[in-house]
Parts: structure tokens; C-alpha cells; sequence
């Protein structure tokens, strides 16, 4: 489809330059940036038979009036080159600096006694002029053109009519703010061509211009995948093709040899680095997705430095989807990605741009796709149960599984509650298939009994928060066996009401008073809790509304108790936290507040001018960090009419009571 396109556009160009009579109209080719439009006219026009007019090759990117294009024009007409030209400037500074200069309507005029500059230049002007009128003008980046592109039309429109140029004009015209252009272009335009992108011959375009090395032969084995990648993303952006490329390429040279022949490590490693770079560093979902690198991390939880899970879930069936679970539904990853490297690990090679040779293979080693199944639990052996060739003789160690998931239960081996559930829909799933015997009370009460005896007493903040969510879609990559079915729905509800209650006990504890403790004892620690500082930390506060829980006087005395360098440090490590969830600030903004009129009281009462100063400098802090973002999101729930909620259920908070 593509190239049937692009063929009958090369088809009418090749006419229209060559022909005998003037056609008197210029082309148009559109497209959105990056599907290829520069591309395509410079691979046509460099084929050395496409014609023989002289090829006159201009950018707009950064002309800023229409004298600095005309300079422009005049000086790649007086090039003695034939073919390809670019702007520039020589010849044309020196031409119109002086006496002479070139008005916007493409006549000369200058001063009345012009003298000898005219003897000297005039010859190479009326070249240069004819030139023009019989060259193929190609104008690339029009939208991008400082002037507005009305009076560039009517300036080109001369040499069209009156001379015999043929005059191309290269566009994303869905960016022109020139009022007056369609206008002009109704007459200056007799033909327009959309550009559809090519992403097949693209991706094979920038292949070709790779060296010869062991990185490009795995990119070329995996050119279809890189294809689909593209056509899932919707994206209409080939100019991103060509940095990712380059991207991968850096990784793929990073990785040891014996992985490069691992087929499905470098498709996996191919896909993981495709969705990261384009959706989280490049950013080309645009404000509708707003990704950074950072927020590769889940949404939940303690972001574990060994994590390697790349997913995203709802807590309710009907709450609108977050710009990362949407990611995850385009490329069709309800289940997520279990990631070669960690995420950690992905979102400094993302920020950096560079990638750590040694840290990198270390954690290829440990790459599930290195691994594979004999390295697997027995629970996700089992649940590939209708993948297996039992005609191998594996019976035996299908049996082994069922033997060790069995005994797994009755050592208690499972406390990780997204872990046990997928222990527990495979259970029911070997039960309803009779590949096991049921439990003495049934395995559905035995199951509930599991969750009482070892899950919950083993909860902490972490997993706790994975408890909340619905199951609808999967943990390491793959869905729960029966996660429709009453059994499961059963013993899921148990766990998240035995969840639900060792929460109710958990934040009765002195939270406030812990939080206040490593303040004073470990800065980073109490920021880690809070935000995301590199190495310190757990994070398991980072979407949770909790400094309300605070009392600001006890606080205040605890930041002030800090040096000075810390002290004033502080609220800026905050901006991170309200930035990444920035419904929080509606539930701590006011608490800030609070903190912000306990420092006012103690600066009254402080003795010491200097010290009084350092002290407003605070309250500076906070007004810098909380006015306009509580603003913001204040007059935001007026025009939504949504209460305050973070991706978690923020009508439970961490508050006293």
C-alpha cells in the first residue's frame, strides 16, 4: 500500500519536472513531522537520472524573514554546483550586504547611485535569477518558516508563472499559522500529495546506513518485529524509528556475546527497549500520556531494586485507565512484562543514554528468557500445564511439581499475595481438571485457612497495596488460571478482607512519630519513605497521603533541629512527589500550610536577625512548593467535579484518629 503510493507521487514528479510545457502550479507534499517527507523527495531527487534541471534545496528551519531567504535562494542559484544544495550563505552575504538587497517581492531594488557594486554583481544576479527560473526548487519545513508563508508563496509565484521553475514545497501543514496561506495556496498550488508512512522501507533505510557490526545483524533478524512494534505504537513519527535504532544498537553492544544468540532474550530485549524508549523517553504519546522514565517504576509498593515487573492494574472495574495501562493495552501486554534487566536498571540507561556493560550483563544472567522453565517455580511450570509435550517423558516431572506446589502449601513457602494467588488459581485449576485430590475441608476452605495462618501475618505496607487491586490482569507476565470463576473470587475476597482488616490495625501504630524519628536520625531514609531518592528508601509512601498525620509543631521542631544545609534543602525533594501524584497536595498542601504558620510563630519569637532570615527562607520553600500546584489541582476538581483521589483510594489515610 505504501509503496503504490509513494510510486504514483514519483510517477506525476518525474512528469511534472520534465515536462516541456509549464505547468505554471508548484506541488505540495504533506505529511506529519517524521513520516518521511524529506526523505522521500531527497532519495528521489538524487537519483542521477530523475532530471536535468538544477536542483535548488532549501530548509526553512531557522530562516527568520524573507530577505534571509532570498539571500538564501540566490546563493544556491549562483552555485556552480548542479545538483543537491543546501542553504547557506557566502555568496549572499557578501551580495546583500551592501548597495544592493532584494525586496519581498523578489525584484532588486536598493539606492538611487548604486555605482560600481552593480557592475561588479549584476552579472552574477542575472544568473543567478535565471538560474532560478529554470532549476527545480525544492522548500522543506515550510511550517517551520519565520515569515509568514503567504508572502513566500507570492515571492515564489514569479519565478512559477513567470519563469519556468518547477517549485516544491514540502510541509506539515497541519502546523501553518499563516492565516492568509490557504489562500495563497489555492493559487500558487495546483497538486498536493499526503506522504503515508513507510515504515517498512524506513526501518530498512536506517538499517542500511548501520556499519557492519554483530548489533546490526540483530537487528536485522528482528526488522518485522521492529515493524509491528511501530504499526501497534500509532504512531506516525519514522524520524523516532531511526533514534531508536540507535538506542538499541548501544545496548546490544553492552550485551556479552552469548546472549545475542538467545532469540528470545533479544526479541524481548528488543520489544522492552521499543515501548521504554518511545513511550517514556521520547514522551510521543504527548500531554494525553505525559510518561517519564520514572514512571517505569509501579505504581505501588516499595519499588524493589530487584523488581522486574512492568505492569499496571485497576483497582476498580470502572476507574478510567492511567496513561501507563494504556501503553500496556496498545501493545497488547494485559499481563505485563517480566524485564530482562530491572526496572531500576531500564530507567538509568533511559535518563543516561548510556548503558553499564557490567551491571547490564549481570542482570541479562538473570533474565528469565537465560533461565527458563527449569529455573521456574513449580506453580508457573503448572501453569503452562497445556503447553507441555508429554510425550517427552515429562510426566514424571509434571508430577514433581504437583508433589512440590502441595508441599509449598504445607511449609507455608507463599506469602507474596499476588504469588499465592497465582499458586491458588493453579490449585483450583489441577482440582477442576482432577489432576489432584480436594483438600479434607475442600481446598477452597483450606486456601481461605492458608491466607489466615500465613499471608496476613506476614503483611507489610508493600503487599498490602497489592492486595487492593482486582486481578482482572496478571503478575510476571501472566493472567490468573480461574480469575472469573466463584472458587477464586472466593479465596481472593478473603484475602482482601483479612488485608483490609491488618491495615485497620497497622496504621493505628505510631506512624507519625516513626516518621518523625527518621527525620532527625536518617535525612534520606525519611525522603526515601516520601520520594524517590537514588538508594535510600523504600518508597512505600510515595502515592500515599500521609504527612497529615503529623502533628506540624513537632514537625517543625524536628526540621529545625536539622544543619542547615538539610534544613533548607527539604522542600525541594518534595517537588518529585507532587509532580508524579499530584492529587496528594489537596491532602498535604494544607498540612504545609500548617507547618508554614508554625515557622511564622517561631520566627516572631527568634532573637536572631540572621537566623530569623534563614527561617522566612522556609516558608519561601513551602509557598514554592505547595501555592500553585494546590491551586492547580483545586481548580481542577472544580471543573471535573472530582474529589480528590490518587491512583490508590486516598478516603483512607494515614491520619490518627
Amino acid at each position: 500500500m505504501y509503496e503504490t503510493a509513494r510510486n504514483q507521487i514519483r510517477h506525476f514528479l518525474s512528469n511534472w519536472t520534465n515536462s516541456t510545457d509549464n505547468p505554471k502550479f508548484a506541488v505540495l507534499i504533506e505529511g506529519k513531522w517524521g513520516c518521511g517527507k524529506t526523505h522521500f523527495i531527497q532519495s528521489l531527487v538524487y537519483q542521477p537520472d530523475f532530471t536535468k534541471r538544477k536542483i535548488i534545496y532549501l530548509s526553512l528551519f531557522g530562516v527568520g524573514s524573507m530577505q534571509d531567504f532570498e539571500r538564501q535562494l540566490f546563493y544556491a542559484a549562483s552555485s556552480k554546483a548542479t545538483k543537491f544544495i543546501h542553504q547557506g550563505v557566502g555568496f549572499a552575504s557578501s551580495l546583500f550586504s551592501g548597495a544592493i538587497s532584494v525586496g519581498s517581492g523578489g525584484i532588486f531594488s536598493g539606492s538611487a547611485d548604486i555605482g560600481k557594486a552593480v557592475e561588479s554583481t549584476l552579472g552574477q544576479v542575472t544568473k543567478a535569477v535565471d538560474a532560478i527560473n529554470d532549476a527545480l526548487v525544492i522548500i522543506d519545513d515550510l511550517e517551520r518558516c519565520g515569515f509568514e508563508q503567504s508572502k513566500l508563496l507570492g515571492v515564489l509565484n514569479r519565478y512559477i508563472e513567470h519563469g519556468n521553475a518547477r517549485v516544491i514545497l514540502v510541509a506539515n501543514t497541519s502546523r501553518v499559522k499563516d492565516v492568509k496561506f490557504n489562500e495563497f495556496r489555492e493559487k500558487v498550488v495546483g497538486q498536493s500529495f499526503e506522504i503515508p508512512p513507510d515504515p517498512e522501507t524506513a526501518v530498512a533505510s536506517f538499517i542500511s546506513e548501520m556499519s557492519e557490526t554483530k548489533a546490526k545483524q540483530v537487528i536485522v533478524a528482528r526488522t518485522d518485529l521492529i515493524e509491528e512494534l511501530y504499526r501497534l505504537s500509532q504512531f506516525n513519527n519514522l524520524r523516532a524509528i531511526r533514534q531508536f535504532l540507535w538506542f538499541l544498537i548501544g545496548m546490544i553492544d553492552a550485551a556479552d556475546e552469548q546472549y545475542l544468540h538467545n532469540t528470545e532474550l533479544m526479541d524481548s530485549l528488543t520489544t522492552q527497549a521499543f515501548i521504554f524508549f518511545m513511550e517514556f523517553k521520547l514522551n510521543l504519546g504527548g500531554s494525553e500520556y505525559a510518561l517519564t522514565p520514572i514512571d517505569l517504576l509501579s505504581e505501588y509498593g516499595g519499588h524493589d531494586p530487584e523488581d522486574r515487573s512492568f505492569y499496571t492494574f485497576k483497582i476498580k472495574d470502572d476507574e478510567p485507565d492511567t496513561p501507563k495501562r494504556k501503553v500496556i493495552l496498545k501493545y497488547n501486554l494485559v499481563t505485563g512484562i517480566r524485564t530482562s534487566v530491572t526496572i531500576r536498571q531500564w530507567i538509568d540507561i533511559l535518563n543516561s543514554g548510556t548503558v553499564d556493560p557490567e551491571r547490564f550483563n549481570s542482570e541479562l544472567a538473570g533474565a528469565s528468557e537465560v533461565n527458563g522453565p527449569d529455573s521456574w517455580p513449580s506453580w508457573k511450570r503448572l501453569w503452562h500445564i497445556w503447553s507441555w509435550d508429554f510425550s517427552d517423558g515429562s510426566v514424571k516431572e509434571f508430577d514433581a511439581d504437583i508433589t512440590d506446589i502441595l508441599k509449598g502449601i504445607e511449609q507455608g513457602r507463599y506469602q507474596n499475595p499476588v504469588v499465592v494467588m497465582h499458586v491458588v488459581g493453579v490449585i483450583l485449576m489441577l482440582l477442576n481438571e482432577g489432576l489432584i485430590k480436594d483438600a479434607t475441608d475442600g481446598w477452597v476452605q483450606r486456601l481461605k485457612r492458608y491466607i489466615d495462618e500465613v499471608v496476613t501475618p506476614g503483611l507489610d505496607l508493600e503487599s498490602f497495596s497489592s492486595t487492593r487491586w482486582n486481578f482482572d490482569s496478571g503478575y510476571d507476565g501472566l493472567g490468573y488460571v480461574r480469575r472469573d470463576e466463584q472458587d477464586f473470587k472466593e479465596v481472593l475476597s478473603h484475602l482482601q478482607e483479612a488485608a483490609k482488616n491488618w491495615y485497620a490495625n497497622w496504621k493505628a501504630q505510631p506512624v507519625a512519630d516513626h516518621l518523625i524519628e527518621t527525620l532527625k536520625t536518617d535525612y534520606f531514609e525519611f525522603l526515601g519513605d516520601l520520594t524517590y531518592i537514588n538508594g535510600k528508601g523504600t518508597q512505600r509512601f510515595f502515592r500515599e497521603p500521609i504527612l497529615q498525620s503529623i502533628d506540624p509543631g513537632n514537625f517543625v521542631a524536628a526540621w529545625l533541629s536539622l544543619g542547615r544545609e538539610k534544613e533548607r534543602m527539604l522542600t525541594g525533594y518534595f517537588k518529585d512527589r507532587y509532580d508524579s501524584v499530584p492529587q496528594l497536595i489537596l491532602t498535604e498542601g494544607p498540612w504545609w500550610q500548617s507547618v508554614a504558620d508554625c515557622l511564622s510563630v517561631k520566627i516572631d519569637k527568634e532573637e536572631i536577625m540572621p537566623r530569623k532570615a534563614q527561617m522566612r527562607g522556609l516558608v519561601k520553600g513551602i509557598a514554592n512548593l505547595v501555592d500553585e500546584r494546590l491551586c492547580k489541582q483545586r481548580l481542577r476538581g472544580l471543573l471535573t467535579g472530582q474529589e480528590c483521589q490518587s491512583e490508590i483510594d486516598l478516603s483512607w489515610t494515614l491520619k490518627q484518629t
